[in-house]
């Protein structure tokens, strides 16, 4: 390709409508980011390591049960042909949160305290009874998210994202420099997901709830429910699974090393994973649409998958050089010198987390192609190969080594998950070459 085609080629993706969809969502998430970066080096100022443990375990409590919260019928919003159709599966994925916050309530305020003291985390207990209310607003922020990504509704996520990160970043920092301690890190990250849900909440009522009120029926939400029940079975597995996955290292290194190293690991993945979600959170809304429409459309999915992989993968190796060679004389200069051991664990978990990046299209076509049993079986593999790898590193490493054993379990299951999407596109691509 020379280079007027080139640049031919780079006019045409500027135009499309993909590409302005992930402008609109990166441009509001990248604000966010920013505003999430700026006060990063505040933060860990005026906080401690193990109050970020602690908040680290409260977030990886709300993000396994948060998970779950909609059983995943809001990823089937996408897949109805009809928008009224997709209305039900919005008023089914509501009642399913306002359930599964219930549920949350009878457990977490009678029990948090024994919850807390089991996992070696005492000093969150008394906060446990605030984890409802973080898996509710979650919750309600995921179905309203998706909703708005089926609407093509992009620019209410980038407000809703920004809206998030100051009120979060700042409560954060007022309460931190009231020495609040880790209830500061908790209360302001409520006060974010709290006032991000209330932004969108907002402007879906304006644009769509005469649309919504007029479609909603018990009886077709029951339909659904049942049309779309292997998103639960399968997907909300699938995704408890994975919640568990990505929460049970801060949780168990709690366990076996301390309030102290599970803050070190928060803030290492923290850092690794702020860039990243620049892309990521703007790329799984829009992909998962544009994804949904060349399958229902009958277009070429293998070229899409292959094309966003790719890219993807590119825009990963720089930056994940540059952690592997400077990432603890980075971490201390920007965050303070109480964070060079975070530098350590990140230029090892690096390595997973650039995976991760560019294995969301496989993720997505995976639900797409109602693939979910196959997503459920991987990750039922992949959990148990982390929390061995977790338990064998408490046993009987330290936590640097645990935390590379761990990163090295995430690395070889992100390149079979790859690899498989890869293969199973690519047939489908050939069938439909040859016209079967």
């Amino acid at each position: 390709m020379d280079a007027l085609q080139l640049l031919a080629k780079i006019k045409t993706d500027l135009k499309s409508v993909f590409f302005r969809n992930m402008l609109v969502l990166m441009s509001g998430t990248a604000f966010a980011q920013i505003i999430t970066v700026s006060f990063a080096p505040v933060l860990s100022r005026i906080y401690d390591p193990d109050a970020f443990g602690v908040f680290g375990v409260y977030l990886s409590y709300a993000s396994i049960v948060g998970t779950v919260a909609t059983l995943q019928y809001e990823q089937a919003l996408m897949l109805p042909k009809s928008v009224e159709d997709a209305v039900n599966l919005l008023g089914l994925s509501t009642l399913c949160v306002l359930a599964t916050t219930i549920l949350a309530a009878l457990v977490c305020i009678p029990f948090g305290v024994q919850i807390s003291a089991w996992t070696k985390a005492p000093e969150l207990g008394r906060w446990m009874w605030l984890l409802p209310i973080s898996i509710f607003f979650s919750g309600i922020y995921q179905t309203l998210n998706s909703w708005s990504t089926r609407r093509k509704q992009f620019h209410r996520a980038s407000i809703s994202q920004v809206v998030r990160s100051v009120m979060a970043s700042g409560a954060q920092t007022t309460a931190g420099i009231g020495k609040a301690g880790p209830i500061g890190l908790i209360g302001g990250w409520i006060a974010g997901d709290v006032c991000a849900t209330c932004a969108l909440a907002a402007q879906v009522l304006k644009d769509d709830s005469r649309l919504i009120t007029q479609s909603l029926d018990v009886g077709r939400m029951k339909h659904f429910a049942k049309e779309y029940a292997d998103f639960p079975l399968y997907g909300g597995t699938r995704g408890l699974l994975n919640s568990l996955s990505q929460s049970i290292p801060l949780i168990l290194l709690t366990y076996y090393f301390g309030a102290v190293v599970a803050g070190l690991y928060f803030m290492s993945m923290r850092i690794l994973q702020l860039p990243m979600n620049l892309v990521l959170i703007s790329l799984r809304q829009v992909f998962f649409q544009k994804a949904s429409e060349v399958y229902n459309t009958g277009g070429d999915t293998y070229a899409l998958f292959k094309k966003v992989t790719l890219g993807l993968m590119s825009m990963a190796i720089g930056p994940a050089l540059i952690i592997v060679f400077f990432a603890p004389p980075l971490f201390s200069f920007v965050l303070g010198a109480k964070w060079y051991v975070a530098g350590e664990y990140a230029r090892w978990l690096v390595m997973w987390v650039a995976l991760t990046f560019f294995n969301v299209p496989a993720v997505i076509f995976g639900q797409v192609y109602r693939k979910q049993r196959n997503l459920l079986l991987q990750e039922v593999a992949l959990l148990i190969c982390r929390a061995g790898a977790l338990v064998i590193g408490g046993l009987y490493l330290d936590a640097i080594h645990t935390v590379i054993l761990y990163s090295i379990v995430g690395v070889v299951f992100n390149i079979y998950i790859v690899l498989w999407m890869w293969r199973l596109l690519r047939y489908q691509a050939d069938l439909c070459r040859a016209g079967i």
